[in-house]
């Protein structure tokens, strides 16, 4: 029995696209960042900083929310190159509907935060305790991630159909991936030391809510606040999916630069 349209996509944007190198790369830098920041940092920054937290346990939640920008630069990346070489006309003239090949990409895309996770979660737990997770504290972070991959993934892809240059759009994803996390709350907490200007960007970052949000379920202090975070990253998620299907309807095919 072959397999649905969007899962043969899946698979075939795994088998053609992200090569055994890439994916040891994509994984291993937060890895090493867990390992080598966590380690150094822990003797140096105050735990009266991190909310009682050392600084191992406050960065590990923010290298897990890290993941859903992994996810949706992949999946950005790979609706690029499909572009660039041509592949989306050989795609949408086969067998395929461009709703399953945009589901293909979004469900590639939580595959792979998803499985950043685990190996974030198995780095990161044993510098902070294998019990500081419960069953709903995985929920919540897999929710977290998963809305903040969908948004991700379809502001990239609604840029990707948009733009015609590869210049532009690598451009442009990689000062929205550093303005995202190093403006956020991944590797450091907003204190009343943190310029208001720079607080009022943080609250304004989608990856600060999901961070936010993480932390809390690892340490067992979910609450309200973080039902609203969960509330914003899937309003987010809902616009950013629904314009990636509008860039869908409208994307002009042919070759680009």
């Amino acid at each position: 029995m072959s397999l649905p349209p969007v899962l043969r996509l899946v698979v075939r944007n795994f088998a053609s696209n992200l090569d055994p190198l890439t994916i040891v790369i994509r994984f291993g830098q937060p890895a090493i960042t867990i390992a080598v920041l966590g380690t150094m940092f822990s003797g140096i920054v105050a735990s009266a900083l991190t909310d009682g937290l050392s600084y191992t346990a406050f960065l590990v939640p923010g290298m897990v929310a890290f993941q859903m920008i992994t996810g949706g630069v992949v999946s950005g990346n790979l609706f690029w190159l499909d572009r660039r070489w041509s592949m989306t006309e050989q795609i949408f003239s086969g067998p395929f509907l461009r709703a399953e090949y945009l589901g293909g990409l979004v469900l590639t895309t939580l595959l792979f935060s998803l499985v950043g996770v685990g190996i974030m979660m198995l780095v990161g737990l044993p510098f902070i305790g294998v019990s500081a997770l419960s069953a709903v504290g995985v929920l919540t972070v897999l929710l977290t991630v998963g809305l903040g991959s969908i948004f991700f993934a379809g502001l990239l892809i609604t840029l990707g159909t948009r733009l015609r240059s590869a210049n532009a759009y690598f451009t442009i994803q990689s000062f929205l991936q550093l303005f995202v996390i190093f403006l956020s709350t991944v590797y450091y907490p907003i204190t009343s030391t943190t310029p208001k200007v720079l607080a009022t960007i943080f609250y304004f970052n989608p990856l600060t809510y999901a961070a936010n949000t993480i932390r809390d379920a690892f340490n067992g202090r979910f609450c309200a606040a973080d039902l609203i975070g969960i509330g914003v990253l899937g309003t987010l998620a809902a616009v950013g999916f629904g314009a990636a299907i509008w860039g869908f309807r409208t994307m002009d095919l042919g070759p680009i630069q």
